[in-house]
């Protein structure tokens, strides 16, 4: 069936992270605990940073198993809650969750090839719409807006807005009702298999693997997730199409 519509992940399929992730875990702890005491609250940064990832982890074990998505602002108020600071405004939780994330943010960057890309695809007359995980949406909006992504996608869901995460494939499939395109007309494309592409044949779509992030080694394929095609710079997904499309 004739390709009419692709659904893009956001991290490391559009952007990219070029930074050491030990030293960037670092800052964004240290932001996060500057935020804190510059509002009175003198928890310890072992016991801080230990209760986050110890919430990290446990709902990370949650999420994989019911694909529900569980904001970071919900995680921090646990941490702060299990150290004996719990009477704290949501307000107060966001703006630590921001300086948390603020470092993050500041590192992302496009790929060389994601606007050209883009503007070709919109050129040939494709649907193209935005699915992305994330654990809290402001930030995720702050990231499209920045790079001006915005006006490419209809629609954009975050999964923080939603409730849900990738691979529910009610997410891929609502964007096939809202387009009034057949699942088996559209392409997902994303980095990371057990969400993007085992969610795209979940919803009996093509998986493209945009394996950018997985280095120039040699690739595997744990829980035999296998996509339909992968690429390895953005710019490449014109190539596969250009493929399919010679094969109608």
């Amino acid at each position: 069936m004739k390709i009419r519509g692709l659904i893009f992940d956001l991290g490391h399929t559009l952007i990219e992270l070029p930074e050491d992730p030990e030293r960037l875990r670092r800052e964004m702890f240290a932001a996060a605990l500057k935020a804190l005491h510059r509002h009175g609250i003198p928890v310890e940064e072992a016991a801080f940073t230990g209760a986050v990832e110890h919430w990290m982890a446990h709902r990370y074990g949650q999420w994989q198993e019911d694909w529900r998505e569980y904001p970071l602002v919900e995680t921090f108020a646990l941490a702060l809650s299990e150290l004996g600071y719990g009477e704290r405004s949501k307000e107060l939780v966001q703006e630590v969750v921001r300086a948390f994330l603020a470092p993050q943010e500041a590192r992302w960057q496009p790929f060389p090839d994601t606007f050209t890309t883009l503007e070709e695809l919109s050129r040939r007359n494709y649907r193209l719409g935005l699915l992305t995980n994330s654990g809290d949406a402001d930030h995720s909006w702050r990231l499209i807006n920045r790079f001006g992504l915005r006006h490419y996608f209809d629609p954009i869901v975050i999964s923080a807005a939603v409730g849900w995460r990738k691979p529910h494939p009610a997410l891929f499939l609502r964007i096939a009702e809202a387009w009034a395109v057949p699942p088996q007309a559209i392409v997902v494309v994303g980095d990371l298999l057990d969400a993007d592409i085992r969610g795209a044949h979940l919803a009996g779509m093509r998986g493209v693997w945009a394996a950018m992030a997985a280095g120039s080694g040699p690739l595997s394929f744990p829980n035999h997730v296998r996509p339909d095609a992968i690429i390895r710079s953005l710019g490449e997904i014109l190539v596969v199409l250009n493929r399919w499309e010679s094969e109608e």
